[in-house]
């Protein structure tokens, strides 16, 4: 009964963030003067963003790639790419799954561990390789657009304070989050994949930890960067401006991991990985940032129930 209360929860904060987003994306395409106006709220926006005094002091560190052309993609697209990365994957995990139980697969590999890991790799590969089509043969549009460059190594220390100085904001969220969670009555659910992990740990499978931190660390970080960072928050900060984009794109990214424990804690990763994505201008230190939370994370998971 609990699950399926989750479960409703998940599934309706999805429709309303998909009825926003229709309605929000859409918008973005409205008229250049719209757009014009929008932008020049950019810098006025980004302002509000770094107001902490530490914050200016790390932005200080950053060094940013030079811009380039705004995104010529429409919100419809990203809506579509949203919806397909939710599904996709997860459809390949019940053809996966469903062979592991005819017997078409012998491994001593656990089949839930195999099947996820399998189906974010073909799946999301999927559609992270259709963005890339569409950005860069379709528009004709450089992969900077979509953050796909490099930048200095220089930001390599800036990005790694930026995740020093959200460990605690974010540790204190997700607590205060629980509590909140089970006064209302809720039972606090870890994500299925952290449960997944914390179970392969007790079983001591090397090849199911294998597997499980390579769609952790690697496959994660790699399409979710470039959906949720490149493709969706990259045309939100080029019409909204900078602050609107980081929380919208980090309430969608929190929500379409489907548990309710962890929706605060995940938007505010989305919002430091979105800031470092912003401050440097190339999607791979956000990948770095998000691999290094999922890895640390899942060090410290394993410590803990290993011990």
């Amino acid at each position: 009964m609990q699950d399926a209360q989750l479960d409703n929860f998940a599934w309706l904060l999805l429709v309303l963030i998909a009825i926003v987003s229709l309605f929000g994306l859409r918008s973005l395409d409205s008229s250049r003067r719209a757009r014009r106006r929008a932008d020049s709220k950019a810098f006025a926006w980004s302002r509000v963003s770094i107001s902490s005094r530490k914050i200016q002091l790390l932005s200080t560190l950053f060094r940013t790639a030079p811009a380039c052309e705004a995104p010529r993609w429409t919100g419809i697209s990203v809506l579509l790419a949203l919806v397909a990365f939710l599904l996709f994957p997860g459809i390949i995990m019940g053809i996966l799954e469903e062979s592991w139980d005819t017997g078409l697969y012998s491994s001593e590999i656990q089949p839930r561990a195999s099947s996820v890991t399998g189906g974010y790799l073909l799946g999301g590969g999927l559609i992270a390789f259709l963005i890339w089509y569409f950005v860069v043969v379709g528009l004709r549009q450089s992969p900077a657009t979509l953050g796909l460059r490099g930048a200095s190594l220089t930001n390599l220390l800036p990005v790694v304070l930026v995740y020093v100085f959200f460990i605690v904001p974010l540790g204190l969220c997700a607590h205060l989050w629980t509590e909140l969670i089970e006064y209302l009555g809720y039972e606090s659910m870890p994500q299925e994949v952290v449960k997944m992990f914390g179970d392969a740990v007790a079983r001591g499978d090397p090849l199911e930890l294998s597997l499980l931190v390579f769609n952790a660390v690697i496959l994660a970080p790699l399409w979710e960067e470039l959906l949720y960072r490149g493709f969706f928050f990259g045309l939100l900060k080029s019409r909204w401006g900078v602050f609107p984009a980081l929380l919208f794109s980090s309430a969608v990214f929190s929500c379409s991991h489907f548990s309710l424990a962890a929706f605060l804690p995940l938007f505010v990763v989305g919002m430091a990985v979105g800031y470092v994505y912003y401050r440097t201008r190339s999607l791979y230190f956000a990948i770095f940032f998000h691999a290094l939370f999922n890895g640390l994370s899942m060090a410290v998971q394993f410590i803990l129930v290993g011990s």
